[in-house]
């Protein structure tokens, strides 16, 4: 149970917690989940390309072929979960790159060994669990919604 006191100090402490009050401030806290898009909202960047993401989603949604609303958003919401999937491991790929680029010895090859520091191992691999339960939830969801259409047929 809160207490009086508790409230009043939580109260105090919003009034400083109130985010960018800048347009240059609000611009960069924007930019946050840019970092590496597997959380953004977005399914496509500026720099990727729309029209793979476009076959994607109707590759999917020739499999599924979804028959009404809810159908048709979990066959989009598969598709943006492969695309982060695809995303995350674009990102990974980028990180060793660039490692072994610093690391690499001009004179004597690259490093023997090549990997990424454990804490974007561990932060890769809870990304790649999160989409791959949630995959699992959508692509069940799915076959539920369409088993229950046809036997209703």
């Amino acid at each position: 149970m809160t207490t009086d006191r508790q409230r009043e100090s939580n109260r105090r402490n919003a009034q400083r917690s109130t985010g960018p009050r800048t347009p240059e401030g609000r611009a960069i806290s924007s930019q946050n989940a840019r970092r590496h898009g597997i959380l953004s909202e977005r399914s496509t960047s500026a720099d990727e390309d729309r029209q793979l993401f476009d076959d994607l989603l109707n590759s999917i949604a020739g499999e599924f072929a979804p028959d009404g609303p809810m159908e048709i958003l979990l066959v989009e919401r598969l598709a943006n979960l492969f695309w982060r999937e695809r995303r995350l491991v674009h990102t990974e790929t980028l990180s060793l790159n660039r490692i072994q680029a610093d690391n690499s010895d001009h004179f004597n090859g690259p490093p023997a060994i090549l990997a990424l520091p454990l804490f974007d191992q561990l932060l890769l691999g809870r990304y790649q669990t999160m989409l791959t339960n949630q995959i699992n939830s959508t692509i069940s969801q799915l076959e539920n919604l369409r088993s229950r259409r046809l036997n209703d047929e």
